[in-house]
């Protein structure tokens, strides 16, 4: 159940990105269990966010689960974006793409 409980904070900071960027309206596919995640929320926007390869970068960088536990605890705790770093730590895997008018961010993990 704690899986769980962790990947609705990733959700809630995927989300907030969408906020930060005046993406109001947003189509999410969320599906988690004790074994695995896997977060895609989209939403239409006339212009790519400035920081998109950024979030790209962060969201690829390589877990470090020595310092998990204290990372889940940092996540969501502010509501700044500064989270967006910790974020990249605490997934496998993520994407981030701007077509069409369409905003698309896709994060995965396994527990």
């Amino acid at each position: 159940m704690q899986n769980r409980f962790r990947s609705v904070k990733i959700l809630e900071e995927v989300i907030g990105y969408f906020i930060h960027h005046q993406i109001d309206h947003m189509d999410i596919q969320f599906f988690a269990d004790d074994e695995k995640m896997d977060i895609t929320v989209s939403g239409t926007s006339e212009a790519a966010p400035k920081d998109l390869d950024n979030l790209e970068s962060l969201l690829n960088e390589p877990r470090m689960p020595e310092y998990e536990e204290y990372y889940w605890s940092l996540l969501g705790g502010t509501g700044r974006r500064q989270e967006l770093r910790l974020l990249g730590s605490l997934v496998d895997s993520g994407s981030a793409m701007f077509k069409d008018g369409v905003l698309t961010v896709s994060v995965k993990r396994s527990y």
